[in-house]
């Protein structure tokens, strides 16, 4: 694992970088760069992979973003493994991988729709994908690899590392324990009555560095039901201990979110009588790439951004779901009460719950 730095051709999803101070120059011979993007998830049954390819050459970069054949690899160009390598648990949860091969997955080529427009091609993007399963849960101390080969000569262009986040369970049984007024009384219900805050609390995992914290809010629009994911302030464990962990969410932070979400809402709205609390965890690779992302800079500044992309750019982690709990709502519909304070709000809420 290492800091990189590379002027990328491509952003992925989530991502739109400003730019990035480079260790080569641009004005070099023409060179190709794999991009890779991969989190593990081993709630999921799918692991997919964004493998693409940042262009170096003479000419303004830019002039290559709008080119397919510039981002690309043809279906034929590459293969992409995921392989699930036997680790030893050390100290401090530390995985060590061994010699001994547990499972290997070739990933399937596919193209998807939905990326916006912008200054990429916005037609269909090639994606990888491979279905291990609850492979993925079984073996939570393997060392996972992702490597990509050039099919022509057999070379592998770019790889990386990673390991599982480990699991956890939820630190209480009852809801009571889980959210908290400040003055510690507590309720069966949630919905912030009396000024309460929701204090979410959990243990720590083995390799866990980043926690999101959040509430789910459930709505009904035509009959469908829709969610509201309200997060809270992350918490960094930049150690190897376990420990007790906990965050508040604020009823201004819940009930301003929702309102964020659905201010321009024209249609009758019924909200469900249960939310969830959930923690988000990912490992340290995921959470070095975040950090690196997360540097405030203006267009032409430059800045650096983390990768474990042997040979290219990107990253491949891990992440899961902690804790996922559904805790029913409080039903008192009157002042200061979930019900009316959705009402209040003025997006369309009516004045009772829907199950």
């Amino acid at each position: 694992m290492s800091n990189k730095s590379i002027l990328p051709i491509l952003s992925l999803v989530l991502l739109l970088f400003s730019s990035c101070k480079v260790d080569f120059s641009p004005n070099a011979e023409w060179r190709e760069v794999p991009s890779v993007f991969c989190v593990l998830d081993p709630e999921e049954d799918t692991v997919w992979a964004r493998v693409q390819r940042c262009y170096l050459g003479e000419d303004n970069l830019f002039n290559y973003s709008g080119i397919a054949d510039s981002n690309y690899y043809l279906e034929d160009d590459i293969s992409v493994y995921l392989l699930a390598w036997q680790g030893e648990l050390g100290r401090n949860n530390i995985i060590t991988q061994t010699s001994n091969l547990v499972d290997k997955w070739k990933l399937s080529y596919t193209k998807r729709a939905g990326k916006p427009e912008g200054s990429f091609p916005s037609g269909l993007q090639p994606l990888y994908y491979c279905v291990p399963g609850s492979k993925l849960r079984e073996d939570s101390l393997c060392v996972f690899q992702l490597v990509v080969i050039r099919n022509s000569t057999g070379d592998t262009i770019a790889k990386a590392s990673t390991m599982l986040v480990g699991f956890g369970e939820i630190i209480h049984d009852s809801i009571e324990d889980i959210l908290m007024s400040p003055n510690g009384a507590r309720g069966q219900e949630f919905g912030y009555r009396l000024g309460c805050r929701g204090e979410l609390k959990w243990k720590t995992v083995p390799r866990g560095r980043l926690y999101q914290p959040a509430i789910t809010f459930y709505y009904k629009k035509h009959g469908d039901t829709l969610g509201i994911d309200i997060k809270g302030a992350t918490v960094k464990n930049t150690s190897n201990a376990l420990f007790l962990s906990s965050k508040s969410i604020t009823q201004e932070r819940f009930l301003s979110t929702i309102y964020e979400n659905l201010k321009d809402n024209t249609d009758t709205l019924y909200s469900v009588n249960n939310v969830d609390v959930v923690v988000y965890v990912c490992n340290e690779d995921l959470n070095a790439y975040i950090s690196s992302q997360n540097t405030h800079v203006t267009s032409g500044q430059e800045f650096h951004t983390y990768t474990n992309i042997d040979g290219g750019y990107g990253i491949f982690g891990s992440r899961r779901t902690h804790i996922r709990v559904n805790v029913p709502c409080d039903s008192v519909g009157k002042p200061g009460y979930l019900p009316q304070n959705l009402v209040d709000l003025g997006v369309g809420f009516y004045g009772h719950f829907r199950k």
